[in-house]
């Protein structure tokens, strides 16, 4: 079955995206109140301009990867806000690539290490990347891997919980922003596996 699905990713046109990260009434409990911040395509341009510095659309096109889609909530106060333990983002995100070897290859070699790279230093315009620590998930249906990063800036501590997963030639996102240096592993996971599972849906109906 596992190779059913992964070959059935190759079905999916670039115009579907859109279909798969969650919607507002796709959000758990924790963060149901939270309200559409934004969503749009992520070309690699895009990724290119928001993502850490020193990577180019070349670097992105030689992994395969081809074009993705973000949709991105924020609690009803988001930032600035004082409260240790606040969640205050949080977003799904899918990207399409060439072949199933792109996400296996951004989650291995890419996606972890860019953190790693980046301790100490600043991303954006605001903030600097404090620390960085490995996530293993076993709970998905292919494999996992995700990052806590600690970023302090003009609105204090900020925590990041990442995860990424791979279905095929998609790789899914879930991440959540916390007021402080906190945990959010299980509502991340819970964010990733309900993106699974819209994933999965949109997969099978082009079978």
């Amino acid at each position: 079955m596992t190779k059913t699905i992964n070959q059935s990713t190759y079905d999916i046109e670039e115009s579907v995206l859109n279909q798969m990260p969650l919607t507002l009434n796709q959000l758990p409990t924790p963060i149901s109140e939270f309200s559409l911040l934004r969503e749009s395509i992520l070309t690699n341009e895009t990724m290119v301009k928001h993502g850490f510095p020193g990577k180019t659309e070349s670097d992105y096109k030689r992994i395969g990867r081809l074009i993705g889609y973000l949709r991105e909530f924020a609690s009803p106060s988001a930032i600035p806000q004082t409260n240790e333990g606040a969640d205050v983002v949080a977003a799904t995100v899918v990207h399409l690539f060439e072949d199933e070897q792109g996400p296996e290859k951004w989650m291995n070699e890419i996606f972890v290490q860019q953190f790693m790279d980046n301790i100490g230093k600043n991303i954006g315009e605001t903030q600097k990347l404090i620390s960085v620590e490995k996530l293993i998930f076993n709970s998905f249906y292919n494999e996992a891997v995700g990052i806590r990063a600690i970023q302090d800036g003009e609105e204090g501590i900020l925590s990041t919980t990442v995860i990424d997963f791979r279905i095929g030639r998609i790789l899914g996102v879930s991440f959540v922003v916390t007021i402080g240096d906190c945990y959010r592993t299980k509502l991340s996971t819970i964010l990733g596996l309900e993106l699974e599972k819209n994933i999965i849906r949109k997969i099978l109906d082009t079978r």
